[in-house]
């Protein structure tokens, strides 16, 4: 393990893929929820660790247009969570200096999920540490 990190070497900007939540849970007998569940928890890592090596921007692709056509029961435990972060995540941002953002098509997630976006939007829009730019429905 490397115990220091030449934050010159850096990239200023990192793009994650989120896949591979369902597989996680599957292997460990787990129901699908509980790998998406622990995903949610690995972006609040990823972002404070992100924002501690000096990263301007993260993105986090985190639901393609294509999720839509999962079983309706997910896509609905999925935009629970989606909340749910984002009702907890205002400390976390302005702990750490992070601008929230969403991208993506907003259309189909529903006017509360919506107004939360907007809402922590609007509350981290003076924070200059990093960007975390979630993609939705891209």
């Amino acid at each position: 393990m490397v115990d220091t990190i030449d934050t010159s070497e850096l990239p200023e900007h990192i793009a994650i893929i989120m896949d591979g939540n369902g597989r996680w849970a599957r292997e460990r007998d787990l129901a699908r929820i509980f790998g998406h569940q622990e995903g949610g928890e690995n972006v609040r890592r990823i972002t404070v660790e992100a924002r501690k090596q000096g990263i301007r921007y993260l993105t986090l692709y985190a639901f393609s247009s294509e999720n839509w056509s999962r079983p309706e029961d997910e896509v609905q435990a999925l935009m629970k969570l989606f909340s749910k972060y984002l009702n907890n995540e205002l400390k976390t941002f302005t702990d750490n200096n992070v601008r929230f953002r969403v991208i993506g098509d907003r259309a189909r997630l529903g006017d509360e999920l919506c107004n939360l976006i907007e809402s922590l939007e609007e509350q981290t829009q003076q924070y200059t540490g990093m960007q975390l730019i979630i993609a939705v429905s891209y």
